[in-house]
């Protein structure tokens, strides 16, 4: 997401999980090779242009949506096309918060790696053309207490609406024969969906390996090869979510939100918090009460 804070003549909104520009092409073409740690949904207004996406040349013309989803590489140079495009750019960590992971975001997200680029049809166009309207009125509106949360929540449900026109397009896996023979792919996906129902106190890779009668060392390698990341990685990420939730928004004690997590102490459990997000538990939870 950095790297597209460094134009801030395009931005028209940003906090730190939301980024949305204007008329990016060029930007594309100055990052040249990079694997995106973010969400983008790119929105091409008018014009076309072209850019590799995991190694297949893609062409994105007017009135098509992209969804570009993490660990994806795209490779941008100039193009001979102009076009307008519109991006939001959107953290993993947010939507891990605000989405629930069902069986289906992880088909469409297996489609959308090879097939990231789709025509927006007559109806999901008018239904985005309104919330792009609520969209640009909420950014360019007065702040009070509640914009960020409700932007927050405009931009997550304008995601589920881009997942929904998916939904009905995407070859899901179960009737494809061949699936169930790529095991990595379903411990992978029956990983996530464990990590994402746990509550934060399993913190270990052996834990979900017993989970899934497999060795942790094959867990690791697999999880790493498909995603980028190692498995322990995936596990705090989450598990920190699930921390700051609580401290952000209950009236437990530190010591008493160290034992939900059934940590063995509470020295420990700041030792882990500090490590993640450089602050300790106190700190946090009166960095976000101000």
């Amino acid at each position: 997401m950095d790297d597209f804070k460094n134009d801030s003549h395009l931005i028209d909104y940003i906090d730190e999980n939301i980024i949305i520009l204007d008329n990016v092409d060029k930007n594309f073409a100055k990052l040249g090779l990079f694997r995106l740690d973010c969400y983008i949904l790119a929105f091409c207004l008018e014009g076309r242009t072209d850019f590799n996406v995991n190694g297949n040349q893609c062409i994105m013309e007017a009135e098509h949506c992209a969804i570009l989803i993490p660990n994806t590489i795209i490779r941008h140079t100039e193009s001979k096309y102009s076009c307008n495009i519109r991006i939001v750019v959107i953290s993993s960590r947010f939507l891990r918060g605000l989405t629930h992971i069902k069986k289906e975001i992880w088909d469409i997200g297996f489609h959308l790696y090879n097939h990231p680029i789709f025509p927006i049809n007559r109806d999901s166009s008018y239904k985005l053309y309104l919330y792009k309207e609520l969209a640009l009125t909420c950014i360019s509106e007065k702040e009070h207490p509640y914009s960020k949360d409700a932007k927050k929540y405009l931009f997550a449900s304008i995601f589920c609406e881009l997942l929904g026109t998916l939904y009905h397009n995407t070859p899901f896996q179960e009737n494809n024969p061949n699936y169930l023979k790529k095991s990595s792919l379903y411990i992978y996906r029956k990983f996530m969906k464990k990590v994402n129902e746990d509550d934060g106190t399993h913190r270990t890779v052996s834990y979900y390996a017993n989970q899934l009668c497999c060795t942790a060392k094959y867990l690791s390698t697999i999880v790493k090869k498909i995603c980028g990341k190692t498995s322990l990685t995936i596990i705090n990420e989450h598990a920190m979510e699930c921390i700051k939730y609580e401290l952000k928004h209950s009236g437990k004690s530190i010591k008493e939100i160290a034992d939900q997590f059934d940590f063995p102490n509470q020295s420990f459990f700041g030792k882990f918090v500090k490590n993640h997000i450089g602050m300790s538990p106190l700190q946090y939870r009166i960095s976000e009460i101000e």
